[in-house]
């Protein structure tokens, strides 16, 4: 591979050198472990998270189901607040369970409504009254949101167990000139002085 009468440097760790260290062999290795690591682990570890969340939303979506209620007091009108309207107020409700129980709540419902009017909220598979299940792009959004973060700490923890690899190495490479040096070193002073 000559380009411009000059030799390229690409790969040098690859190819047979008599300046090639064993090292030198080890760290071309490491590198390569890291970036197969980083791209097939991280795009597995983002399908996982991302299929992880759409699973936990759809047992949300099939343990939830909306129930009708009768509100028990008056609810007031909507309440004025420093950010708006609050158009969403708590108030008791009364319903019967699928297994005819009379049950009593307070839940959120939407301001203004009379005493004896009739309200839905969501119920979970224990007719704990709950929020209801999260829908179509909200939940898309949610998938994408716990890959990246899967994403980024997957490639995290990868580049620094690969740092911490590669540092492991050099310190070895150090202990190794130095131990050379020690011996080389003494014949070098003698013919300096």
């Amino acid at each position: 591979m000559r380009s411009n009468g000059r030799t390229s440097t690409r790969f040098w760790r690859w190819r047979r050198s008599p300046l090639r260290r064993r090292s030198d062999v080890v760290e071309a290795w490491i590198v390569l472990a890291v970036w197969v690591l980083a791209v097939v682990g991280g795009a597995a570890v983002t399908l996982a998270a991302g299929l992880a969340v759409v699973h936990i939303q759809e047992r949300h979506r099939a343990e939830r189901h909306a129930v009708q209620a009768v509100l028990t007091e008056a609810v007031p009108e909507a309440i004025p607040t420093a950010d708006g309207v609050k158009a969403q107020v708590r108030a008791p409700v009364r319903w019967r369970d699928r297994y005819g129980v009379l049950r009593t709540a307070t839940v959120s419902v939407e301001a203004s409504g009379r005493a004896g009017s009739k309200v839905v909220f969501w119920t979970d598979r224990w007719g704990t009254a709950t929020t209801p299940p999260v829908a179509g792009a909200e939940v898309a959004a949610q998938a994408v949101a716990a890959g990246a973060l899967a994403l980024g700490a997957w490639g995290g923890l990868v580049v620094a167990a690969g740092c911490a690899a590669r540092g492991r190495l050099d310190r070895i490479r150090m202990d190794q000139w130095a131990k050379e040096w020690g011996e080389v070193g003494p014949g070098w002073r003698r013919r300096i002085t």
